[in-house]
């Protein structure tokens, strides 16, 4: 069974025992408790949160686990969105949207901290978290704490810090506060009473956040795993933690990734880093796109979505809720496609030509731009005075359902077992869908190539019927008459024939 399997796992650092807990939490809501192997995995990750001393990892042993190439390791830095210098977090909070372990399990050495500091800092780094599932005024080693960090950096830099402000460092928080570095404080039950009491003696109100019990991207541990409010977050990246290094991707937060993201272990068979985005410019990303990421040869557009992709596709039901505000879901993104979206395009069509001189021939004519530059320039603005014809729109509209079909049906062949927690996640939906008389149902390509066709509703039909074992011949059809792929330059799906 899972829980006997799960009781025996092979604990590889953090990542593997919140996935653990959170099996556990669902034993719990499901009335599970009594099986044997509930008890075995919950004394063994009990006696884990009680082992003892944290132990320090120094930088050698740290790059040695990781043991990345040159390139890799460059990347790793260039990209990174988080540093975790510790990892569990004293201030256990049962919402955590991280599921941050219960105890400090471990911490980088005030070296290791410095010597990752200056890498970072080296590959123009400085806007990056301190935390992740951690708080950074955790972080110790004999004689030094974060102050002493920050203290040391020769400019002021834009780190990140989001604390729960730990039993024991008031003193630690006033200092901060007082040298004017930046921080937040997230609020809960257990810390409330303790900051109320810092904000009097300090004389200073903090900025906090999470301060209510509705948390926009709750993390499920008092939920059912099926009601839990859904909601993406944004950033991609890579994080760097005691455990190792790893690549981060927004998802949906639901029962398949309750932490809000996935994160990727990082080896030497890592063939790319996804482009570091955060704030509006992750916002901006369209989570449903291939990715802009770094191989050792420079930046390149994946040809494909990664199999958290197409779970966020699977995931995005539409709701206004979801997505936060500047961040594009699939239904909206759908909408390109309409009359009222193509005729705005047309009336922003001088718009769009004097942004693109901006970006091109701000300092140069024409006819002095190298050839590259050229094609580039010629090629933005024929793509959007192509993306204002209704033949080049229901051409678009088709390549985008083909592209996202394909990548669901490769998708459900892959990963089975995800998709069966997909499926479950689903269920609810796509039995209160309103599929079309089969018998009646033209084929899919004359479905989306008709202006007059609700896109969005087809596509999430379509895709909820490959989920749940509906006939795949329709699509099959479709995806191999029409492949698609995704045009970086355009920033749009097309013929893959073209």
């Amino acid at each position: 069974s899972l829980l006997d399997t799960a009781a025996a796992a092979d604990i590889q650092g953090e990542t593997d025992e919140k996935y653990l807990r959170q099996i556990l939490t669902a034993c719990r809501r499901f009335g599970r408790t009594g099986h044997p192997g509930y008890q075995r995995l919950r004394i063994r990750l009990r006696n884990r949160a009680r082992a003892g001393t944290p132990e320090y990892v120094d930088a050698g042993t740290w790059e040695a686990a990781v043991d990345l190439t040159p390139w890799q390791t460059d990347a790793l830095f260039r990209h990174a969105i988080t540093f975790q210098m510790t990892s569990g977090c004293s201030n256990y909070c049962r919402r955590c949207n991280e599921w941050a372990l219960p105890g400090i399990r471990s911490h980088f050495t005030r070296d290791a901290v410095e010597t990752i500091m200056d890498r970072l800092l080296a590959a123009g780094n400085d806007d990056l978290a301190l935390y992740g599932g951690s708080d950074p005024l955790d972080w110790t080693d004999p004689l030094h704490d974060l102050g002493h960090i920050l203290d040391r950096l020769e400019a002021p830099c834009r780190f990140s810090i989001l604390t729960k402000i730990p039993k024991g460092r008031q003193s630690l928080t006033g200092t901060l506060v007082e040298k004017g570095i930046p921080l937040s404080v997230s609020l809960t039950d257990r810390n409330r009473e303790r900051i109320r009491a810092l904000e009097t003696e300090i004389g200073q109100e903090l900025t906090k956040q999470h301060a209510t019990s509705d948390l926009l991207i709750p993390a499920g541990q008092d939920e059912d795993f099926v009601s839990v409010k859904p909601s993406i977050t944004d950033s991609y990246g890579t994080e760097i933690s005691p455990d190792g290094a790893f690549i981060i991707i927004p998802t949906f937060t639901s029962a398949l990734h309750p932490f809000g993201h996935k994160k990727i272990p990082v080896n030497r068979q890592t063939p790319f880093f996804p482009v570091k985005k955060l704030g509006r410019p992750a916002l901006l990303v369209d989570y449903f796109k291939p990715l802009e990421v770094e191989g050792p040869r420079g930046r390149f557009h994946l040809q494909q979505l990664l199999d958290v992709q197409v779970e966020n596709i699977l995931l995005d039901n539409g709701a206004y809720e979801l997505t936060p505000p500047g961040m594009r879901s699939v239904k909206e993104y759908f909408e390109i496609f309409e009359d009222k979206a193509v005729e705005k395009r047309r009336q922003n069509l001088l718009s769009v030509v004097r942004r693109l001189k901006k970006d091109y021939l701000a300092d140069t004519a024409f006819r002095d731009l190298p050839g590259a530059r050229k094609t580039e320039y010629l090629s933005r603005l024929r793509a959007h005075m192509d993306f204002t014809r209704d033949s080049h729109v229901s051409a678009a509209r088709v390549s985008a359902a083909s592209f996202f079909l394909a990548a669901v049906r490769s998708y459900l062949a892959r990963e089975p077992l995800n998709a069966a927690a997909v499926r479950r996640l689903t269920r609810e939906e796509y039995l209160g869908l309103e599929t079309d008389d089969r018998n009646g149902r033209p084929p899919v390509y004359d479905i989306f190539a008709d202006s007059g066709t609700d896109a969005w509703k087809q596509f999430r039909q379509l895709a909820l019927s490959l989920v749940h074992g509906g006939d795949s011949g329709p699509v099959d059809a479709f995806i191999s008459g029409h492949p698609a792929v995704y045009s970086p330059l355009k920033d749009r799906f097309e013929s893959a024939s073209r």
